[in-house]
């Protein structure tokens, strides 16, 4: 059975059959670009199980996750993303160390969304965690993420401040670390 095939065989997919159909992808690259694609079907159905999927299957090969963030990165231009689609793809970009040269384009997008109040909050929480490590290794863009937060977290919903809370500590400690090392 395909991958296709299994993600849409059954009415509902229960979390064994997710884990079952991750471990298959990751047991060949091809399989794991493959659900990766599936991801951007025009079937909503199928992108949303791909996008459940394919994080989980992330987890499990975070280094074949590093080769495709180009590709994780152009599935938050799709045009009305579903919010499974970008709620797994944040998840997935969250958890890998992000290419520097994919950061402008990633940094747009996350700001984009974390302002948008239409936004699930689970997809508003990740993109602030992304725009948080991008704003570790690009501190310029910190006095922009410091503000959103002032002016759309500071009595937002628990996720997004705890997001809020945990960027701004990063920087701190970031900060901290690089005055105690001797130059």
């Amino acid at each position: 059975m395909t991958i296709e095939n299994a993600l849409l065989a059954p009415k509902h997919l229960d979390k064994e059959q997710v884990e079952q159909i991750a471990v298959s992808a990751t047991r060949s690259e091809i399989d794991f670009r493959h659900l990766l694609k599936l991801m951007s079907s025009q079937n909503v159905t199928l992108g949303k199980r791909a996008a459940w999927c394919f994080s989980l299957a992330a987890k499990l090969k975070p280094g074949w996750t590093d080769s495709c963030q180009a590709e994780l990165v152009a599935l938050l231009d799709m045009e009305n993303p579903q919010d499974a689609l970008l709620r797994n793809t944040l998840r997935i970009l969250r958890d890998c160390t992000l290419h520097p040269d994919l950061y402008d384009k990633t940094a747009y997008y996350c700001f984009e969304l974390v302002q948008d109040p239409g936004k699930a909050i689970a997809i508003r929480a990740f993109a602030m965690h992304i725009l948080g490590q991008i704003g570790r290794a690009v501190p310029e863009i910190r006095p922009e993420v410091r503000a959103i937060i002032e002016y759309h977290f500071e009595d937002g919903a628990a996720g997004l401040t705890s997001a809020a809370r945990n960027v701004l500590t990063t920087w701190e400690k970031a900060e901290r670390t690089k005055k105690q090392k001797p130059e």
